[in-house]
Parts: structure tokens; sequence; C-alpha cells
């Protein structure tokens, strides 16, 4: 009983930044099933520069995760995520009112500024003993990929009753109350190695990067996100003309329930020790799903793929953040987090874009290019060497 509460206790806060960080991840991407369609709306539209819109995000979160992650060892977790959320609050005030397109891109670009996601992790690994990590990461990591996917859910109800634009403002006032918690209810970790932490920042990095497992997590990660941007800007697009635009929840929700589900048995396989073949069945399966895209007038195969693939990313993404947090101490963890956090929302960018070009082109060449993507992740993992 004493341990069972003692274990309650320590989860606590690591709950309750989960639920913060799954708020702000559903308001963030609660529109993003409706860029690539919306854009179509505003002035100087053009199919790149709605492939830019939805990636911008992910370039800024990029570039501003290092920041982000050096500045939370120095100064703390707390002060950082709440800069973080107003510079993502105003983002959001300004894309409701863009009228063309480039103004949205400006705006979509300053909301991945508040680049916090890498500052949760940390956080979220600091409050908890390392045997209890995996755990306390898995439910983070649950509480964002579930939220990041409810949100094609609930982004089409929302849509029965307000227009896009107004999308962007209820996202604000749902981030205004996140920044509100954070300051009263969230108290930051109680760690203090990270404000006596006298390894210079070129000393960090060296030690980071001379660490075979974190590249390749790095790596890992990019690819990932690759992936699943370019299946979020694409597929709503197929979706939209199957199930229309306030029925893409048929297949996000469900295949989301069925994700976090496979994502908790494969975490028990990752700590019985089968980490890197748990990540390789991961990129396989994610490489396969594409597979039923190609089928794209039908509902049961778009649900099919969305499963399999969503049930792929929501893995990869709890696992891979787990082994980098594994790998580094309390003194640098922030700098390890932004670093691996911009590597993921590099992929972030780089995905849509990409495919914003190529699917001018060619539908399939597109899918075949993430299939490609796919494979090479697999294949890092394979060369990675044992668990």
């Amino acid at each position: 009983m004493k341990k069972g509460k003692i274990l309650r206790n320590e989860m606590f806060p690591v709950l309750m930044l989960s639920l913060v960080l799954g708020i702000r991840q559903m308001a963030m991407t609660m529109v993003a099933p409706f860029i690539s369609t919306y854009s179509k709306t505003l002035n100087l539209y053009t199919p790149v520069l709605a492939g830019i819109a939805l990636g911008i995000f992910g370039l800024t979160q990029a570039i501003f995760q290092f920041p982000f992650g050096i500045l939370s060892d120095k100064y703390g977790n707390k002060i950082m995520m709440i800069i973080g959320l107003f510079q993502v609050i105003i983002g959001l005030i300004i894309a409701f009112f863009a009228k063309n397109i480039y103004v949205l891109i400006f705006a979509r670009g300053l909301q991945g500024s508040g680049a916090i996601i890498g500052v949760g992790y940390s956080w979220a690994s600091e409050v908890v003993k390392k045997e209890q990590r995996t755990k306390a990461l898995s439910i983070l990591g649950t509480f964002v990929s579930a939220a990041a996917a409810l949100a094609f859910a609930l982004g089409p109800l929302l849509r029965e009753f307000m227009p896009v634009n107004m999308m962007f403002l209820v996202c604000a006032i749902l981030l205004l109350i996140n920044g509100i918690y954070i300051i009263f209810f969230l108290k930051d970790s109680t760690i203090n190695e990270r404000n006596n932490n006298n390894l210079k920042l070129s000393k960090s990095l060296e030690v980071l990067f001379r660490n075979k497992a974190f590249v390749i997590n790095n790596i890992s990660a990019f690819i990932n996100n690759f992936m699943m941007m370019s299946v979020f800007y694409l597929v709503p697009i197929y979706l939209n003309k199957v199930t229309g635009e306030r029925g893409i929840w048929k297949v996000f929700l469900p295949a989301i329930l069925v994700a976090v589900l496979v994502m908790k048995i494969s975490v028990g396989f990752v700590e019985k020790g089968y980490n890197r073949r748990v990540l390789m069945i991961c990129f396989s399966t994610a490489s396969v799903s594409i597979c039923f895209y190609l089928i794209k007038q039908s509902y049961t195969f778009l649900l099919i793929g969305t499963i399999l693939y969503l049930s792929a990313y929501v893995t990869l993404a709890t696992v891979l953040a787990t082994n980098v947090n594994n790998s580094v101490e309390n003194s640098y963890r922030g700098t390890a987090n932004g670093i691996f956090n911009s590597f993921q929302y590099i992929g972030n960018f780089v995905g849509p874009v990409v495919c914003g070009i190529v699917w001018v082109y060619s539908e399939k060449l597109t899918w075949l290019i993430i299939i490609c993507v796919g494979v090479l992740g697999l294949f890092g993992m394979a060369m990675s060497g044992r668990d």
C-alpha cells in the first residue's frame, strides 16, 4: 500500500504536466487537417505555399527547441514553458486575422517558435526516479500523441459550429487557460543538478553526439515525424472526398484509440528488453501502412492504413523519447531534449514541404518517397546493434 501511494504521488506531477502538454498539442494540431484545404480560401494560395503553411510550424519548432532546451537547463523548466506558451498564443491570434497565405505562414511560424515540448519531456524525466522514467514518459507520450490525433476527430466536430479562423481563436483561449494553470498549479522540478552544471555547451554537445544511441534516436525521430506530417498533410485531402471535411473523425478517432492500446503493449515489450526489435517492427508497419493509401476511394483502406500508421507513430514517438532520456544526465537533459525535438520538428517541416512539391507532379511518387523514408528508418534500427 505504501509503495503504491509513493508511486501515485511521484506520478501525479507527470499526469498534470501530461495534461498541460496534451491540451497544448491538441490546440496546436486541431486545425492541421484543414490547412491544406483552408489555404485555398486565402489570397495568393499555391499548393507549395499550403505545404509551407503546414510545415513551417515544424521548422520554427526545430530552430527554437535547442535554445529553449539550453535555457531550461539554466533557468528552469517552468519559466521557459510559460514563455513558449505565450508565443504560441500570439501566433494563433495573428492566424485568426490572416487574410492571405503569407500572413498564415508567418503566424504558424510564430506558433512553432514556442518550442516547449522538449522542456516538458525534461521536466517529466526529472520529477521521477530513473526506474520509473519509461512509465512516466509513456504517460506523457500517450497524452501528447493521443491529443494530436484526437484533434483530428475534434477539429471536424468544431467545424460544424465555426469557421477555421475562429478555431485559431478558440485554441488561443485554451492555451491561455493552460498558461494560467502552469503558473499557479505546477511546480518546477526540485533537482538542482542543472544549476550546478559546469559543463560548457560545446562539451555537452560533444558528449551527446559521440553517443551513438543518441544520434540514431535523433535520426529516427526525424524519419518518424517526416512520415507523420506527410500523412497528416495528404490523408485529409483523400478523406475530404470520402468522408467529407466534417467526417475526418471517423478515421482518426478509432485509429488513435487502437494506437494508444498498441503503444501500451509495445512499452511492455520494451521494458522486457526488446527495444530495438519493437522499433524495427514499428518502422516496418509504418512503411506498409502507406500502401493502403494508394486505394484512396476506400474508407476501409484509409481506416486500416491510418490505424496501422498511428500505432507505429505513437509507439515510435514514446520509445525514442524514453531512449534519449535514459541516455543523458540531468545536468544537460534540457539540451539533449532540445536537440532531439529539433530533429523531430525538422522532420515536421521537411515532410509536408517535400510532399507539397512532389504532389503537384505525381501522387504515387509522393507515397513512394514516404515509404522509402520509412524503410531507411528500418535499416537504421537494424544496423544500430543490440537492444
